[in-house]
């Protein structure tokens, strides 16, 4: 099947798909060719992406849309961060800092923006250490 990955920033991925696992608001879904159409709305996670030939590929994404048609499944979302270059220590720090600034709002609007950090902070820090847990660990050596 036809899989797009949209961003604001352009095209994260393109190309044929053999299947693609993402979080809709009704729970996780697993997409294979053939699919149903459908139009649903993303919660923020991890979209994994198995090319027909290749490696798995996992991004962060923060929300966004999923549009199934007979041609292709699109996802259109604000921001996707590819998991491989997500790293946890900058996320750990980002993440403090998110929580600082929610917990120092002053009004409505600096506590929806720090909410908002904080929310795409864990996302991402899920996202870094769902790829590390899942990772083949290298062979030692006499194996």
């Amino acid at each position: 099947m036809q899989f797009e990955l949209l961003t604001l920033g352009g095209v994260k991925w393109r190309g044929e798909a053999a299947s693609v696992q993402l979080t809709t608001f009704d729970g996780q879904m697993g997409i294979l060719p053939h699919h149903e159409p459908l139009v649903a709305a993303l919660k923020g996670g991890p979209v994994t992406v198995r090319p027909a030939h290749g490696e798995a590929q996992v991004f962060a994404t923060y929300g966004g849309l999923l549009e199934i048609t007979p041609e292709h499944v699109r996802v259109l979302a604000d921001e996707a961060d590819l998991a491989e270059g997500l790293i946890e220590s900058e996320i750990e720090a980002a993440l403090a800092e998110a929580k600082r600034l929610r917990d120092a709002a002053k009004d409505k609007h600096e506590l929806a923006e720090a909410e908002a950090l904080v929310d795409r902070a864990q996302v991402r820090l899920g996202v870094a250490r769902l790829v590390r847990h899942h990772r083949p660990r290298p062979e030692r050596p006499g194996q």
